[in-house]
């Protein structure tokens, strides 16, 4: 027993003299990242005949993290892919935007939400000026436009939003 003893003693020994003399290396690699929610905002509007119950507008929180490499731009994006009314679809310029921010920190705070009409076909930057990583959220109002020009019903589209970072 004395003997293992010993020889368990002599191997600690020498694992601690390894290792005041032994190089020791670290290397970290930050990788960018981007969450974006939603990824989708489904518009419902309502033109009553009178205008006395109509529901022309509608706001959603639209919310990006981005941990983005130096020099990136990040863009968070829009575009209305539909809009349909009770006389079939309408045209997307039927509808606009006006957005505002939330919360912002980091880069985010540098940032701006911005506002708008869609046109036809186009991707819109709902965010202008973010160059670096943070989060930023941005209230996005909805807005039909001159509802009193359009038939009573019921009007819904769809808005697709991405993330961008390059």
């Amino acid at each position: 027993m004395r003997l293992f003893a010993a020889l368990l003693l002599a191997c600690l020994v020498r694992l601690i003299g390894a290792q005041r003399t032994g190089t020791t290396t670290l290397a970290v690699q930050v990788n960018q990242e981007a969450r974006l929610d939603p990824q989708q905002v489904a518009l419902n509007f309502r033109v009553s005949a009178d205008g006395a119950s109509d529901v022309t507008s509608q706001t959603a929180s639209v919310a990006a993290w981005v941990r983005a490499m130096p020099g990136q731009q990040i863009r968070v994006t829009a575009q209305l892919v539909s809009l349909n009314g009770p006389d079939g679809p309408m045209p997307v310029t039927q509808v606009g935007w006006a957005g505002s921010a939330t919360r912002a920190t980091a880069g985010g705070q540098a940032a701006t939400c911005s506002s708008g009409t869609f046109q036809p076909g186009a991707t819109h930057d709902l965010v202008l000026g973010w160059q670096s990583s943070g989060i930023l959220t941005c209230a996005v109002n909805f807005e039909l436009a001159a509802p009193r020009n359009l038939s009573p019903g019921l009007y819904t589209g769809a808005v697709n939003l991405a993330l961008d970072t390059h």
